[in-house]
């Protein structure tokens, strides 16, 4: 009896075993793959901890006289991912055996099993991956914001035909408000300039792409951006360069080629071309004049400040708010406390009969000496917005020639002064306007390399210049009967054009974080493109699809490089 007890147990298990082997998928060494993806519809739903989950409905139809649709490769954007939290059915059947792709490079084989798609039949494979981690990237456009991008599983090969009906819906982190995020541009010829929003069961905004005719076997981009805060910052990631993505371009193309020159050519003129659409792009964020400022009507506008006259001039908005800076400091209105890290400080009681725009830059100081760049921006947004309105009628080029003369002049005084004071008076009157020379820097040298020059008054608000105050001393009183004046201090002429210049070119690189981002903040609300509006700014690459980036059809698989039936 115990004999048979344990033969008992043994013989089912035996059956078991053998039973797994007959049944384990087998790779066919030639199959004739041909079907169509009817519709895809892909949920992405962006988690707190930078990662995530995805839900894939695919519907094939099989065609006749093909191979039976037996597994399918999907694609995934990164490698942080379990195996364990991938699960699928096709037909409603579930699958048992899902191993690591060995025909894509990052991905999930899923072996349909009793769900095989046989030939001249149609059937639905329906995916769900828990966690894809490292999504989350730093926005390019705005250092307080994050973004996604994803781009949803396609198909290479030979094996593919027809068109397929593609949904995408992407639901953004939970809490984001309806005001806040910010779609990117839609995929290069899809139907509709922008997605649809609404929010979902769990109150999240979801934007929801969707093409009747879409190619499958392309790879389409959609993301979204969204502050910073709502997930956690050990998961943002800085964007790659555009040379780093250009080298892991490369990379993957030479892997997924074998090293086939004429590939190769095809994904480096890609690479230009994306590169060159890059460049445009950032190109097109700094160019933040409304188009109705560019219309030509009659005659100058006189009476625009040096700063107005810097945004007439597409002067860069680094050096527009160091132009404003250094106009309140001449007025006495603010006091800079250090320039590594720049803090500044109001100074009370503030003078009167400052512009608005000067006003608003004081209100951008913070309680701790640091400058809003939020606030810094709804001023530049609303002093465009005031140069335009000024314009209106005018002749912008007439009036561009007009304050470039002005510049010109500026420095004409300067430069034929015939004493070191009028010199140095005649600078200090006109300071923002030669700002706005595009030699400043060579022109304070050259102007101020020899003899005296004679400190204003607003000098000693500029904190890091004030020990070179000591090294200074007071030019002697000349003898005259008239009342006694105060003379200024004075420094030697190289010392003050080296704490001058240095001084700009420190303020201009620190007065905000990124002069691209800073300006494409700008530029979505002055000068949108016409479709879509303010919120299509791109940002941080997240990559999404295909793990492999060329788009080849490798020899002997369907869809290897995209993912996909085989």
């Amino acid at each position: 009896m115990r004999w048979n007890r344990r033969r008992t147990a043994v013989l089912p298990a035996l059956l078991i075993a053998i039973s797994l082997v007959l049944v384990a998928p087998v790779p066919a060494l030639a199959q004739d793959y041909s079907f169509s993806v009817d519709e895809t519809v892909v949920d992405v739903w962006i988690n707190q901890d930078g990662s995530v989950s995805l839900e894939y409905w695919i519907t094939f139809t099989c065609d006749y006289g093909a191979d039976a649709i037996d597994v399918v490769d999907l694609g995934l954007p990164t490698d942080d991912y379990s195996l364990s939290s991938v699960s699928a059915t096709s037909n409603g059947k579930q699958v048992w055996y899902i191993e690591e792709s060995d025909w894509i490079d990052i991905g999930p084989a899923i072996w349909l099993g009793e769900g095989t798609i046989h030939p001249g039949e149609t059937g639905t494979v329906h995916v769900l991956v828990d966690r894809v981690g490292g999504m989350v990237y730093e926005d390019s456009d705005d250092p307080g914001y994050a973004s996604t991008e994803f781009v949803p599983n396609w198909f290479e090969g030979d094996f593919i035909n027809g068109t397929t009906e593609l949904s995408v819906r992407l639901h953004l982190p939970v809490g984001v408000q309806s005001e806040q995020p910010r779609w990117h541009r839609s995929p290069s010829g899809w139907p509709q300039s922008e997605p649809v929003s609404y929010y979902d069961s769990d109150g999240r905004i979801v934007y929801e792409w969707y093409n009747g005719a879409a190619d499958p076997g392309k790879a389409y981009h959609f993301g979204a951006s969204y502050p910073r805060t709502y997930v956690d910052a050990s998961a943002i990631q800085e964007p790659p360069s555009v040379i780093e993505s250009i080298v892991a371009y490369l990379d993957d193309a030479m892997a997924c080629i074998g090293g086939s020159c004429p590939m190769l050519c095809i994904g480096g003129f890609i690479v230009f071309f994306v590169g060159l659409s890059s460049y445009g792009q950032k190109r097109r964020k700094m160019q933040y004049l409304p188009p109705s400022m560019k219309v030509e009507g009659v005659g100058i506008k006189r009476g625009l400040t040096a700063v107005e006259a810097a945004l007439l001039l597409e002067t860069p908005l680094n050096k527009v708010l160091t132009m404003t800076l250094f106009g309140l400091l001449k007025k006495g209105a603010v006091t800079v406390l250090d320039d590594d890290p720049l803090k500044i400080e109001a100074n009370k009681p503030l003078p009167a009969k400052l512009h608005s725009y000067e006003t608003s830059f004081v209100e951008a100081i913070t309680k701790s000496k640091t400058l809003s760049e939020k606030r810094l921006r709804s001023m530049m947004v609303e002093l465009v917005k005031s140069v335009n309105n000024k314009m209106k009628g005018f002749s912008r080029k007439e009036t561009t020639a007009f304050y470039q003369d002005i510049v010109r002049r500026a420095w004409g005084q300067v430069e034929s002064a015939k004493t070191n004071e009028l010199k140095s008076k005649f600078f200090d009157e006109a300071l923002e306007w030669t700002m706005l020379d595009d030699d400043f820097d060579g022109r304070v040298g050259r102007t101020f390399r020899s003899g005296p020059v004679f400190l204003p008054i607003w000098y000693g608000h500029y904190r890091p210049w004030t020990p070179a105050r000591t090294s200074g001393r007071r030019a002697p009183r000349p003898s005259t009967s008239a009342a006694p004046r105060v003379q200024l201090p004075t420094l030697p002429g190289s010392a003050f054009a080296a704490n001058l210049v240095r001084g700009f070119q420190s303020t201009s690189s620190k007065i905000v974080r990124s002069v691209t981002g800073f300006t494409g903040g700008v530029t979505n609300v002055t000068n949108p493109p016409p479709k879509p509006s303010s919120s299509s700014a791109r940002s941080g690459r997240s990559g999404g699809g295909s793990s492999c980036a060329c788009a080849c059809a490798c020899a002997g698989c369907a869809c290897a490089c995209a993912g996909g039936g085989r």
